[in-house]
């Protein structure tokens, strides 16, 4: 039996910046949807026994290679069931504050209700990332796209980014891509029917502003992201050049931080000596510099935990390349084998 609890999390200044949800199940329970790994840099993403795909680390650590196998239109199960009108109606008349937290809770509520097939035991956080000015130099169209968590008073939470040249086509998907660590990829999980009636349904409900956003798991070992739900959405925005938002799921792990008193002591004297001599000094930077100094709360680093079930990489190796020789795609193999950096 599993059970889960979750609660909304707010930053110094009381804003609402995400959701944290405590999942309680089996630890020898394998969720139908995980990550395998193996020694030597080796991946594996499975549903039910299948890969999804496979990936491998680059030597250099500066991004990772993708082989994606095909799937058909639709998974066989989905951890979120279809999101009727009804519910985009409801969230869409929601005050604009209201609509992340609310579709956060949505999103792990159906989880719940749904067995909850991909989280695992331990800490998750659910944090939006959304349209953002880009810090690249601008690009016409979706490639130029940029998304980032929104600024906040020091959660100590997990920020993330995207860019929109790292959304994978998930219409026609190539089987092997290389994936840029400084892009933040989505990797869709099946494909999508461009001339499907609930793609032009989305299409509709994007020109109209009322798009759910896309449910993204975050994958530490790619420093990317893997589509749960919205595949759809996410080629509505695309096909109508709306920017979609996103809600990121990520187990995270809490880090203690220990301040040193000596440091604390020497900033609290200065502040106070600023203080006394400045009648205008300001009492918001003020306040900000003790809380800062004095804050211990712990830090969350996102992570990903992978299941040891990759027996060797010699299997790894035959498995891939039995693929993508059946694919006859097998131009990046070599450098696929030997971590090579694209």
């Amino acid at each position: 039996m599993q059970q889960f609890w979750w609660r909304d999390l707010r930053d110094l200044e009381d804003k609402w910046v995400g959701l944290s949800i405590e999942v309680n199940r089996p630890k020898s329970s394998k969720p139908l949807l995980h990550l395998q790994s193996g020694n030597n840099g080796r991946m594996k993403f499975m549903l039910n026994g299948s890969p999804l795909f496979w990936a491998t680390i680059a030597t250099s650590y500066y991004g990772a290679w993708l082989v994606r196998n095909p799937r058909p239109v639709q998974l066989e199960s989905s951890p979120v069931p279809p999101i009727d009108s009804a519910d985009v109606q409801e969230h869409f008349e929601l005050p604009v504050e209201e609509r992340f937290p609310r579709w956060c809770r949505y999103f792990i509520n159906q989880l719940m209700n749904n067995q909850a097939d991909f989280l695992y035991p331990g800490h998750w956080v659910a944090r939006p990332l959304l349209p953002a000015v880009s810090r690249y130099k601008p690009v016409a169209g979706p490639d130029g796209w940029y998304f980032s968590t929104p600024a906040e008073a020091s959660s100590h939470l997990p920020n993330w980014y995207a860019r929109g040249e790292g959304i994978l086509d998930n219409v026609q998907p190539h089987t092997v891509h290389w994936l840029d660590w400084g892009l933040g990829h989505l990797i869709g999980l099946h494909t999508v029917d461009p001339f499907a009636g609930r793609l032009k349904w989305w299409r509709k409900k994007a020109r109209e502003g009322s798009l759910p956003p896309i449910l993204l798991w975050y994958v530490g070992g790619l420093c990317s992201y893997v589509v749960i739900d919205g595949h759809y959405r996410l080629q509505a925005a695309l096909d109508e050049g709306v920017k979609p938002d996103f809600i990121v799921l990520s187990s995270t792990k809490a880090q203690q931080i220990k301040p040193c008193e000596a440091t604390q002591q020497r900033v609290f004297s200065s502040l106070m000596l600023q203080n006394a001599r400045n009648s205008k000094f300001n009492v918001h930077t003020f306040n900000q510099a003790l809380i800062n100094t004095f804050d211990d709360r712990p830090w969350h680093w996102a992570g990903t935990h992978a299941w040891a079930g990759i027996p060797s990489d010699q299997a790894w190796c035959a498995e891939v390349t039995s693929f993508l020789t059946e694919q006859g795609n097998t131009e990046h193999l070599q450098d696929i084998i030997e971590r090579c950096e694209y």
